[in-house]
């Protein structure tokens, strides 16, 4: 038995005591959260894959029937949270959209090959559906963002100094830290790297915390370099780009110009620094790579024709690759390269339209789009609040997440994936606040009419009391 195996079945023991703990602390289950995205870093030692295929050249979003330390966590927050009986909501912002995606995904086991891989994507899918749905209840009861977002922080800065033994002690010219990818490296540097540059603009924040989550960006950014992947370094200053044109256009300060010439300053001396390496690999990107994009562009393409409404099945993307109807490249002169024929399309829109069809692709976008409107949305009404940089971040760090999937597939990763699901958790929660016209958590909002509904009792008593003769 491997040590993530055993790992696996004590944490399944301390599920029911971890919840007890949250039930009966504050500080322990706000630890919980804080510990969510520190997981990440571990994620591939301790995340099991029950019934993964013995396929070498399988290819898929998922690998597998997966359980990670982060399920398990959750698991016992959703307990905890069900034991002290908060109000939690199952018809929060945005599932109607995602139940839909979800259930064109099941659709599409209609033209599956292979309900077994199948499975495994629509178990990922619903696993983290549970974990959105309890941290939007989370963040909406508590508004305690920023345990997650201090988590954050500080696995940039493990990520950061794993990057930097990678590239100058190891020596490896495309680092990708503790993810499995230099590509999902730059994915999550893409969508977390603007939220910390909205802190350091838009937040009163002392000198010391500024200063900490200025670096903090700085080492998101770094990171996008190192990894040297294209899509990234297109990515990053866009989304940055973005977050910076609407954090002065809606709440403008003077910090802000003096944040934006420091980091003006500081970006141009570390682009300089790298920038001989970025061009090289513009210019030395082998052509076999834009070849294969452009096949595997293709086989997509003439499976979507084929299956237009719910497509081949999701996660069965490596069946359909090698069937000759789909892949006019499979020829003997191309055996040698076996591996890339069963390679994946890299964009995420193509790979969901030849897995889920059209119905699918369109469901995703819809899903994707209404958190990135939301944020825009939500960034004006919350602007005047300290939780604003959280919505112009994501802002930013969303639409350059999905600038990159049109060139990289790596945001249906588990990892990046999980980090997604729980961005999308946060605005929801912004989403329900909104709506109650209030900028309080819930449980302050309940809090208040018990106390309220308390002093009404007292008042009407007295008053009874001073009636009588």
């Amino acid at each position: 038995m491997e040590l993530k195996h055993i790992i696996f079945f004590f944490s399944l023991c301390g599920i029911a005591p971890l919840a007890l703990a949250c039930t009966v602390s504050k500080t322990v289950m706000r630890a919980c959260v804080f510990s969510l995205p520190l997981i990440l870093a571990i994620y591939q030692l301790t995340a099991i894959n029950f019934g993964t295929p013995l396929d070498y050249y399988y290819r898929g979003t998922a690998q597998g029937f997966e359980f990670t330390l982060i399920h398990m966590i959750v698991f016992s927050i959703l307990i905890a949270m069900l034991i002290k009986q908060w109000p939690l909501k199952i018809l929060i912002p945005g599932v109607i959209i995602y139940s839909l995606y979800y259930f064109i995904c099941v659709l599409s086991l209609i033209n599956s090959p292979d309900f077994l891989f199948s499975s495994f994507e629509l178990w990922k899918m619903l696993a983290l559906f549970i974990v959105f749905l309890t941290l939007a209840n989370y963040f909406h009861l508590t508004h305690d963002y920023d345990s997650f977002i201090y988590g954050l922080a500080v696995l940039v800065i493990i990520l950061f100094y794993e990057a930097l033994m990678q590239k100058y002690f190891y020596g490896r010219v495309q680092v990708k830290s503790y993810f499995p990818h230099q590509n999902s490296l730059g994915m999550f540097v893409c969508l977390v790297g603007p939220v910390f540059l909205a802190r350091c603009l838009n937040n009163k924040d002392g000198i010391f915390k500024t200063l900490f989550f200025l670096f903090v960006f700085f080492a998101s950014f770094a990171m996008s370099i190192f990894t040297y992947s294209r899509g990234t370094v297109f990515g990053f200053p866009f989304g940055c780009a973005i977050t910076v044109f609407f954090s002065t256009v809606l709440n403008f300060k003077t910090k802000t110009i003096y944040m934006l010439l420091v980091m003006i300053i500081l970006g141009t001396f570390a682009v300089a620094y790298c920038f001989p390496r970025i061009i090289s690999r513009f210019e030395r990107a082998p052509e076999a790579s834009k070849n294969t994009r452009i096949m595997l562009a293709v086989v997509a393409t003439n499976i979507m024709k084929d299956k237009p409404f719910v497509g081949c099945g999701v996660n069965t993307w490596t069946h359909s690759v090698t069937k000759p109807q789909y892949n006019p490249f499979l020829d003997p002169s191309y055996k040698s390269l076996s591996g890339e024929v069963q390679g994946i399309v890299e964009t995420i829109y193509l790979l969901v339209g030849a897995e889920c069809g059209f119905l699918g692709l369109i469901m995703l976008l819809c899903w994707f789009f209404y958190y990135l409107f939301h944020a825009l949305l939500q960034g004006f009404r919350w602007r005047k609040t300290q939780y604003f940089y959280i919505m112009v971040g994501l802002l930013g760090g969303l639409a350059s997440n999905y600038l990159q999937s049109t060139l990289e597939w790596v945001l249906k990763q588990p990892i990046n994936f999980c980090v997604l699901f729980c961005c999308f958790a946060m605005l929801s929660s912004f989403i329900q606040g909104s709506r109650n016209h209030t900028f309080l958590s819930q449980l302050e909002i309940l809090d208040y009419q018990r106390r309220e509904a308390i002093r009404r009792q007292e008042e009407k008593a007295t008053l009874l009391k001073n009636q009588q003769p």
